[in-house]
């Protein structure tokens, strides 16, 4: 959701409008906001979905840590908390405050996106707005369950508003389940959502095309590899999107309003343009200590490897994913080459923008304006790419080497092209390209569990941890699940949870 319509209604919707009010409230309110009297009026109705929005920049404000950290990118550095290092050597805890975090921010914005489907239909409003706000809703709540099952297998499938405890007590619902139902409302809103926003203030809601570049997603993540081609193959398709010539561009504050390559994706805001709005504060995290411009906590610190995997001539390494020293600086004021000694390597560099004001000279907890990507147009190539490669049908001519080279050619000029190679080939030249176009972008967790190979790539990085990060625990936590556990601490308020195997 871009920063320009990010609303402190938001907390209305998710604490107001629910039955548990009612009991303080007159039966018959004139000139109090209520349940009854709220959902009237056009405005109501998309006040009501950007409360929806407005739950997300929470929800996944430590996304990488479960996304990110537990991958062979990154590690963590003396100065980071137990916790950190626990994701970090994927020697994990189910009483893990962050799986119950993310749980319960989950279910917040599935409750918001439930109230919105259920109340907006009976508003008397311009039918085919009130049909959008509804598609919004249906592509959110699709979206936070596809994350939901990605990272916990079976979850509650919750699809009306809870408005007592009891309610909430529900037990987990086969995956399969949860997937037809994502499946169902992305089909849903691609029928009814516009291609694009016409104006500055509603660029960055869902779109038709973000629903089925999400279909395409849902598809691959279960191997259904003629309905991943299908549904990536429309998007490109349709012309909507295209790469950026730049991949700096991909994480440029002035340009974010009119990037080619963004279907989808949170915008942070900060005190300068949204009071009350939570900045995006994983950049600050890796930044190296001393990096000018304001806070940098050098708590974590790139993978040798994974620097490593990188040509000299890869615009997605130095000054790109990461940052090598030593770093030269020559925009936003500065002319400056910077050296550190924490991290004792190459720190993360993305999501920095290093020509912004604020990134470069106010860059604090909150006054962060970057972005966090969910969809790419150069993900969608991949993801057609991968699908064809794995036996789905070509779309409108295009092979899937020609979709990889568009991606792979945009990061090295000097990469050679695919054309000739054999299938398991393609697959690990493409594995390799996906690790290197999103590093830091909370795609690698996934990729790495639907590949069933997060096992062997924890093995690899706890070896490689022994070598450069002496004193790291040598215990590998993968326990033999792909998924992580269920909190622990929902299973004690709802006995009708049960465990992941391993956990």
């Amino acid at each position: 959701m871009r920063k320009h319509i990010l609303p402190i209604v938001g907390c209305l919707c998710g604490a107001l409008l629910t039955s548990s009010c009612n009991k303080f409230l007159d039966p018959n309110p004139t000139d109090v906001l209520t349940p009854d009297n709220f959902y009237k009026s056009s405005s109501d109705a998309i006040s009501a979905v950007n409360g929806v929005y407005a739950q997300m920049p929470y929800t996944y404000l430590f996304w990488w840590y479960l996304t990110d950290l537990p991958c062979d990118v990154l590690f963590a550095n003396a100065g980071f908390g137990a916790d950190g290092h626990q994701f970090a050597d994927y020697n994990l805890d189910k009483t893990l405050h962050w799986f119950n975090d993310e749980w319960v921010d989950f279910y917040i914005t599935i409750d918001r996106a439930n109230i919105v489907i259920a109340k907006v239909p009976a508003i008397q409003m311009d039918p085919t707005r009130r049909a959008s706000v509804i598609g919004e809703a249906k592509f959110l709540r699709a979206l936070t369950y596809f994350h939901l099952v990605s990272f916990f297998g079976d979850v509650p499938l919750v699809l009306t508003e809870i408005t007592n405890a009891a309610q909430a007590k529900l037990p987990r619902t086969p995956k399969a389940q949860v997937y037809a139902q994502i499946i169902a409302d992305l089909q849903a809103a691609a029928q009814t959502l516009p291609a694009s926003w016409s104006t500055n203030t509603d660029i960055g809601r869902a779109t038709s095309g973000a629903a089925t570049a999400l279909l395409a997603k849902v598809y691959l993540y279960q191997g259904d590899w003629n309905h991943a081609a299908q549904y990536a193959g429309q998007v490109i398709s349709s012309g909507h999107y295209s790469l950026n010539a730049v991949y700096n561009d991909n994480f440029s504050i002035s340009k974010e309003l009119s990037n080619p390559e963004d279907i989808f994706s949170i915008q942070y805001g900060s005190p300068e343009t949204v009071t009350g709005v939570v900045g995006q504060v994983q950049l600050l995290f890796g930044l190296p200590s001393g990096f000018p411009g304001g806070d940098a906590y050098a708590i974590e610190q790139m993978m040798p490897s994974y620097v490593n995997s990188f040509t000299a001539t890869d615009a997605r390494g130095d000054h790109g994913t990461f940052m090598v020293p030593p770093y030269h600086i020559a925009t936003a004021g500065y002319d400056t080459t910077l050296t550190w000694a924490v991290p004792t390597g190459a720190a993360p560099r993305k999501p920095l923008d290093e020509t912004d004001n604020q990134n470069m000279h106010a860059r604090s907890w909150e006054q962060q304006g970057n972005f966090q990507h969910f969809l790419r147009y150069s993900d969608v190539l991949l993801m057609y790419a991968e699908a064809v490669n794995e036996g789905g049908p070509a779309v409108g001519g295009m092979t899937a080497s020609k979709a990889l080279d568009m991606v792979r050619q945009r990061g090295d000029s000097n990469a050679s092209s695919t054309v000739g190679l054999s299938q398991a080939s393609f697959r690990d030249t493409l594995r390799a390209e996906r690790g290197k176009e999103f590093g830091l972008e909370g795609q690698c967790w996934f990729d790495l569990q639907r590949w069933g190979i997060m096992d062997a790539v924890s093995r690899a990085k706890q070896a490689e941890l022994g070598v450069i990060a002496a004193g790291e625990t040598s215990v590998h936590g993968a326990q033999g699940t792909p998924y992580y556990p269920i909190p622990q601490s929902q299973i004690n308020l709802d006995p009708a949870l049960t465990q992941n195997p391993g956990w």
